[in-house]
């Protein structure tokens, strides 16, 4: 395993990368400075990848980080970068988020997959960098579900995604119990189009939606 050293966000956050997989990205960083935290919080990032987000996030007063990884080379990543790097108690869990059980969370966050899987795609030839773009392990569908399932009433679910399936994330969402509270949209600056949206839904909330100002990127 030929591992970078790189840093995230801010130069005193560092965190190991293999080449070969899918590292983090500009929503990555979207999304672990959208993320709000209470003190003593029990954070689940779900598709943690190398737990960037984790060793973001244990900048703050949290309880516990738990990072749910179904790629078991990856996993081994974000378990070098939480021994190495994060203060808090901390752990890699590496199998399906679908099996995976555990006490409710306070927040959970994902970075996930965007794109659906077409009829001419075959997911044994998927490397690793197309498994954390494709919904071949995970579907829209089943990450929501899944949130709400390990999530306490009214408690937080972060996400970023793309503007195009917004129809769609707002129905599964409402269907597994969840309101959007704050939505957020980062434009490119060179052609001053939407990139990623940015999700703070809340679970069993009859909350407003406010529509935050724009991030330019």
């Amino acid at each position: 395993m030929s591992l970078t050293l790189d840093y995230f966000i801010d130069e005193n956050l560092k965190l190991f990368q293999d080449p070969e997989h899918f590292r983090f990205n500009t929503d990555t960083k979207l999304l672990a400075q959208f993320v709000r935290l209470k003190k003593q919080e029990r954070v689940l990032d779900i598709g943690t990848n190398n737990a960037a987000i984790l060793v973001y996030l244990d900048q703050f007063n949290v309880k516990e980080l738990v990072g749910v990884e179904i790629l078991g080379e990856t996993s081994k990543v974000a378990q070098k970068n939480v021994d190495t790097f994060i203060k808090h108690r901390a752990r890699i869990v590496n199998k399906p988020i679908q099996e995976y059980t555990d006490n409710l969370f306070d927040v959970i966050v994902s970075n996930p997959p965007y794109f659906k899987m077409n009829a001419n795609q075959q997911p044994e030839k998927l490397n690793y960098r197309h498994l954390g773009r494709m919904e071949e392990n995970l579907t829209l569908e089943q990450l929501v579900y899944h949130a709400s399932r390990l999530l306490k009433s009214y408690g937080r679910f972060y996400m970023v995604h793309r503007p195009n399936r917004l129809n769609e994330i707002n129905r599964v969402l409402y269907a597994n119990h969840f309101s959007i509270r704050n939505l957020q949209f980062a434009y490119d600056h060179r052609d001053n189009k939407v990139k990623s949206v940015l999700i703070e839904a809340i679970k069993e909330s009859n909350c407003d939606m406010n529509v935050l100002e724009p991030i330019y990127i």
